[in-house]
């Protein structure tokens, strides 16, 4: 389904001198590369991939412009999980963590109980692979006889992928998302079924069955950005 990271990357010359300044929070990797590329992330550190002799700080400098850009872009993509990145995001809401021996989730309370991080997710793979499964079985056009197998797994760069032997990987992060975008998810991974690359016909396929699907590829770089500021999912994704 491709990355929904909302970085870029900017190329800049090669020279040698003193290295500059390089900002608290910056990854450098040094490789043999003919340009340098630099990265904001969603959540404002940078990552930069650079020659061994380059000079990095100053690089950084000359783009700083460039770099308050993205990272102020990127504030306004995550304004809705401002002061809620210790609660966990699911199913479009935001709901407090409170101890419990079960998953349960309490929606007029707004908060869901869990006896570990890792029970958590646990659970919410198995509630989303079943939900998975149900909202396939309405695309039969699109699945056809299909005898592939759906994981969930918590993937760093994209929402879902299908393999060359019809296999769907679907993201755990999904959960997270509004009914309307696990809906999208489904429909651009089984339309991958019969088109496997993101062609005219594949984008023609999901467009029938999805027509807003432009503005969901819109709202699911914005949720990629709050989920990846969110310290909940960040422990989700550490336990492995």
């Amino acid at each position: 389904m491709g990355f929904y990271r909302a970085a870029a990357k900017v190329t800049g010359t090669m020279n040698r001198g003193r290295e500059g300044d390089v900002p608290e929070g910056t990854t450098v990797i040094r490789k043999a590369v003919r340009s340098v590329r630099l990265q904001v992330r969603p959540d404002g550190t940078l990552r930069v991939v650079a020659p061994p002799s380059f000079d990095v700080g100053g690089f950084l400098q000359r783009n700083a412009a460039w770099i308050d850009e993205r990272r102020e872009e990127f504030d306004r993509m995550a304004a809705e999980g401002r002061g809620k990145e210790d609660q966990l995001l699911l199913h479009g809401r935001f709901y407090r963590p409170v101890p419990g021996a079960r998953f349960s989730i309490d929606e007029t309370r707004e908060t869901v109980a869990f006896p570990s991080v890792s029970a958590l997710r646990r659970d919410l793979s198995g509630m989303l692979k079943e939900e998975t499964l149900v909202r396939l079985k309405t695309y039969p056009d699109l699945t056809g006889p299909w005898s592939g197998r759906i994981a969930v797994k918590l993937q760093t760069t994209r929402w879902g992928s299908c393999s060359s032997l019809g296999n769907l990987n679907i993201n755990l992060r999904a959960v997270a998302l509004p009914d309307t975008l696990r809906e999208y998810i489904v429909v651009h991974e089984a339309a991958h079924l019969r088109e496997r690359n993101h062609s005219k016909r594949f984008w023609l396929l999901v467009g029938d069955r999805y027509p807003g699907y432009r503005a969901a590829e819109s709202e699911l770089r914005r949720y990629w950005v709050i989920l990846e500021r969110n310290r909940i999912w960040g422990s989700l994704q550490d336990v492995g």
